[in-house]
């Protein structure tokens, strides 16, 4: 599964600023994940060559083709019958650790029906599956060579080191009734771990960054004809700390009238 990443026409112009990383990790509240929508990345890959290197986007606010984007030269299908969450992890300008990794876990997407108002949970993984991929953004290989490292508790420490990063992944899940998806909510936990034990703790010198995002897929026989789809958004970036922070991923349905305001009156679940 490849995300819109790679192909996305949306060049990084240097005119944005970055933000600091913050001496305290920021509560996890509805409002951080609204403003988070909104605001630069924490900090930036090396190298950055594309816009959502530099801020989070929005592209498929609807599980339909006519929802795509201008720049979208593949299928436009009527209706996308299929979802997958994904992350991506990058190693950060500034980055100075040779003894951290950034440890993943607990990817989950909600999605909210404009039906009844309520959220629902559609999947959730303790490991998220990764993959190694090399800058800008082609596939290198597979889980088995990706240098993942099962945690104890469930998740996996992962080592990016550029021009390599981490594409992750959830599992697809598939929508009932595409025309009832009135907001979509992606999150995953993180943080940084040691990597060698008998080694010097480094990770106050470490700046990895991490994301959150989806993708909608046609389903149904169908492809999106490009070999990769234009994603559903792409969070913030975040800079991993020494304690759990969540990255998200908040996509109203602006074609149902859905805003930000309503996703602050009715939360999608946190945990």
């Amino acid at each position: 599964m490849k995300s819109f990443y790679k192909f996305a026409p949306l060049f990084a112009s240097g005119i944005f600023t970055v933000m600091a990383a913050q001496a305290a990790t920021p509560a996890y509240t509805i409002d951080t994940v609204i403003k988070d929508m909104s605001l630069a990345n924490e900090a930036i890959p090396i190298n950055p060559t594309y816009d959502w290197q530099y801020r989070p986007n929005m592209i498929q606010y609807e599980p339909s083709g006519a929802s795509l984007p201008t720049w979208w030269t593949g299928n436009r299908p009527d209706w996308c019958y299929e979802a997958l969450t994904w992350y991506t992890a990058f190693e950060a300008q500034g980055n100075k650790a040779t003894n951290s990794r950034v440890e993943v876990r607990n990817l989950r997407m909600y999605v909210l029906s404009s039906k009844t108002g309520r959220w629902t949970r559609t999947n959730s993984v303790v490991a998220p599956y990764t993959d190694l991929w090399t800058y800008p953004f082609n596939y290198v290989g597979d889980m088995r060579i990706s240098g993942a490292r099962k945690e104890a508790d469930g998740g996996y420490a992962i080592k990016p080191k550029y021009p390599n990063f981490h594409h992750g992944y959830g599992t697809s899940y598939t929508l009932s009734d595409p025309r009832d998806v009135r907001a979509v909510f992606v999150a995953m936990d993180f943080r940084l771990v040691v990597d060698n034990p008998k080694k010097a703790d480094d990770r106050a010198k470490a700046r990895y960054v991490v994301n959150a995002g989806a993708d909608y897929y046609p389903g149904k026989g169908q492809d999106w004809s490009l070999g990769y789809a234009p994603g559903i958004g792409s969070g913030r970036y975040v800079l991993a700390t020494n304690s759990w922070r969540t990255a998200t991923l908040l996509v109203p349905n602006k074609n149902l009238g859905a805003s930000m305001t309503e996703m602050r009156n009715n939360p999608p679940p946190l945990k």
